[in-house]
């Protein structure tokens, strides 16, 4: 079962038609991305600042659907896509209050020591937050 978090599109988010501009939805996965490491009670900055490693982007897609307009309160649903020796695939649905496909993304995050940025093996820790999420 997916990780969810429900999202409102803000004023601020959308151009003069009212629609939400199209790299909103990577915003909205990766802030789906923060509440689940949040529901894990581990603080976003806890992973970023103190273990010496980070999660760059290396890939992105996304489909669009339908419009994601002003007010619109939108699902986001998070799934692990493929979890590889040093990377992670997060595949993303994200549906109007109805139900109905407003979009799908997929983003892949490599794990880097921060140091060298070289590649590291996936941090026990986040396996550990997917598990515990039900995710893998």
């Amino acid at each position: 079962m997916p990780f969810e978090h429900i999202v409102t599109v803000r004023f601020h988010e959308v151009d003069r038609a009212g629609i939400a501009f199209f790299g909103r939805v990577f915003e909205y996965c990766h802030l789906t991305f923060e509440e689940l490491v949040a529901a894990a009670d581990v603080g976003i900055s806890e992973i970023f600042s103190n273990r010496g490693w980070g999660m760059p982007l290396v890939h992105t897609e996304a489909d669009f659907k339908g419009p994601m307009r002003l007010g619109d309160r939108l699902t986001v649903s998070l799934a692990v896509d493929r979890v590889g020796q040093s990377s992670i695939a997060f595949a993303f649905e994200v549906r109007g209050s109805s139900g109905d496909l407003r979009a799908t993304a997929k983003l892949v995050h490599a794990f880097v020591d921060l140091r060298s940025f070289e590649s590291i093996e996936v941090p026990e820790l986040m396996l550990d937050i997917l598990e515990g999420a039900g995710l893998r």
